[in-house]
């Protein structure tokens, strides 16, 4: 490991952070060796909490009739579900049968298998015998529920990271609201001293050194539970932290501090449970500059959304089906009703957006800071980036995300030439590495955008992590529908590449060294040079290096055109391409 790599990350991160990160490392080595003291106290055998009555039906309540984004039709699960009864998982977009489950097993990837922890099936099996009477899908769950709580040790399996405990004892407690009538004692005894238990367990053990969007999933769990057993200690905690944590996390555009849709979709979900259920249980009342920030991140999430229903997939964003805008909004619609304004400027966050009247046409340009300093696990070096929609279809996109720890795909997905940026003489714009590590950053000295109903103008400006170069770049939209994209560097630099990435349903020819000629449906868009140009090519799925790949979720990889524009350039000289429909 280069220590002087090491030491330009730790420099960024809170005392927490320093703190906590070799005491948990040296706990769960602990507990592997001597796992009885994880626990303070068991609740298993003759010390079983109970749960009101009230308690259960107040939680199933809001479920049904509040979460949208947990109530999505179950006939496209009908094909998990059935699989689940031969105990075939699919995450990621990666299949396998594992029968019987070793739960302190790895399998196939780390990121898979918190998957499999997070028990995130266990809702739709207990909504299928709720709502369909289907008896042989929640057997299957619940012969997975016991298997689980009989087998999972604490220092051996994944499942006992606080991470996937935070998810796993949520879906539980959803699950136990929605099927309680229609169980035995016996077995919701055994189940409600497990998740009592893991919440015992997690409130000792909060990822204080990860922060962000992992401590905000620790904190929903300790106030679900907290709810559920009426368990002051950890709503106190959890109530204390969650407030805490929307005004740190949530900036004052309304965007979550790690720049990434995906997460900003995912911790607004966070936020509106914890604040609906704290609602529906009295332990508040409404209040005016929560539901006005909660309000703010879902005027954001429909900025970053498409109408297909679709996210932009900046920074590590995939289309999950846990992160589906429109389910999303309508929970937030629900839970704290709805602004009455677009909001298309977000200079906090960093994203710049304009859409015709229509949206069928639609930019958004990613023109902030990696992400929080402290936590840039979801950074990727696309400062200056742009997704562009024509004709109500994606053309220029994105790249994504594939995948993490170990992921063949990790390192491109993060680099600049996986984005619709500049490179300068082939130094990245920040200094990434590892699965989840950045250096020296980036840094973002000006963004802006006007424009009315059919033009616009956006211009934004960074430094190089290196302070050696300055970017500038500005995209307009003119009255003849042409986008012009116009860049220039400042400091000592002599080679570009500018990458344009095409979605993969896109077809790309080279006409020649400075002109692409690409095909939209019936429409021809020609996408043409300007400035010293030097090369011009069209990748297309390279592997070495890596080029030319779209991942619109985990674990999915297409092969797509990208414009590559090669330019010799010097301090304060433009370059750059126009799109001419």
């Amino acid at each position: 490991m280069n220590l002087l790599l090491l030491f330009r990350t730790l420099k960024h991160l809170r005392w927490e952070q320093l703190a906590y990160r070799p005491l948990r490392m040296a706990q769960f080595r602990l507990y592997r060796a001597l796992p009885q003291l994880a626990f303070r106290s068991t609740a298993v055998g003759s010390a079983v909490p109970s749960v009101s009555p009230q308690s259960v039906e107040t939680i199933r309540r809001s479920f049904v009739e509040q979460f949208a984004h947990l109530n999505q039709s179950l006939i496209e699960f009908d094909g998990w579900l059935g699989n689940l009864k031969q105990n075939r998982f699919t995450f990621l977009n990666r299949s396998l049968t594992i029968d019987p489950v070793d739960w302190n097993g790895r399998h196939e990837s780390h990121l898979w298998n918190y998957q499999l922890h997070y028990f995130g099936f266990a809702p739709l099996a207990a909504r299928a015998l709720a709502e369909r009477s289907d008896v042989s899908v929640w057997k299957a769950c619940r012969r997975l529920i016991e298997s689980w709580i009989g087998e999972a040790r604490v220092g051996r399996s994944d499942g006992w990271d606080a991470y996937p405990i935070s998810l796993r004892v949520v879906n539980w407690i959803y699950a136990y609201a929605l099927v309680t009538e229609r169980e035995d004692e016996s077995f919701l005894a055994k189940w409600r001293a497990s998740i009592f238990d893991q919440l015992g367990f997690l409130n000792r053990h909060l990822e204080h050194h990860l922060l962000a969007n992992h401590l905000l999933k620790n904190v929903k769990a300790l106030v679900v539970g907290g709810l559920f057993f009426q368990n002051e200690r950890w709503l106190k905690a959890g109530e204390r932290l969650l407030w805490r944590e929307l005004d740190e996390q949530v900036l004052a555009d309304g965007g979550h501090y790690e720049r990434s849709p995906m997460y900003h979709a995912q911790v607004l979900a966070d936020f509106l449970e914890s604040y609906a259920l704290l609602l529906a249980f009295e332990r508040m009342k409404r209040d005016a500059k929560i539901e006005a920030q909660l309000q703010a991140m879902a005027d954001f999430l429909s900025a970053m959304s498409y109408a297909d229903g679709t996210l932009a997939l900046f920074n590590d964003s995939a289309n999950t089906a846990e992160t589906r805008p429109q389910p999303i909004l309508k929970t937030a619609k629900r839970v704290v009703g709805s602004s009455s304004q677009v909001k298309t400027d977000f200079p906090q966050t960093g994203y710049y957006v304009w859409a015709s009247s229509n949206e069928r046409e639609k930019i958004i340009v990613d023109a902030g800071a990696p992400s929080v300093a402290y936590n840039t696990a979801h950074a990727h070096c696309d400062l200056l980036s742009y997704e562009l929609r024509l004709d109500g279809q994606p053309f220029i996109v994105d790249s994504g995300v594939h995948g993490y720890g170990g992921d063949r795909f990790r390192e491109y997905c993060r680099s600049t030439r996986a984005h619709n940026t500049v490179m300068f003489d082939g130094v990245e714009q920040s200094e990434v590495w590892s699965t989840f590590r950045m250096a020296r950053q980036a840094t973002v000295l000006n963004a802006d955008a006007s424009g009315d109903d059919t033009t616009w103008n956006f211009c934004g400006t960074f430094e190089r992590y290196d302070r050696r170069v300055i970017h500038q770049r500005r995209i307009q939209r003119n009255d003849y529908g042409e986008w012009i994209v116009t860049d220039s560097p400042v400091g000592n630099a002599a080679m570009a590449s500018s990458f344009i990435h095409l979605h993969p349903a896109i077809e790309a020819k080279l006409l020649d060294d400075a002109k692409v000629l690409c095909r939209l449906g019936q429409r021809h868009i020609v996408i043409e040079a300007f400035g010293n140009v030097a090369d011009a090519k069209v990748i297309v799925g390279d592997e070495v290096s890596v080029q030319g790949w779209y991942f619109p979720d985990f674990g999915i990889a297409k092969p797509s055109a990208v414009i590559q524009f090669d330019y010799r350039v010097k301090s304060g000289e433009e370059f750059g391409y126009r799109i001419r429909m």
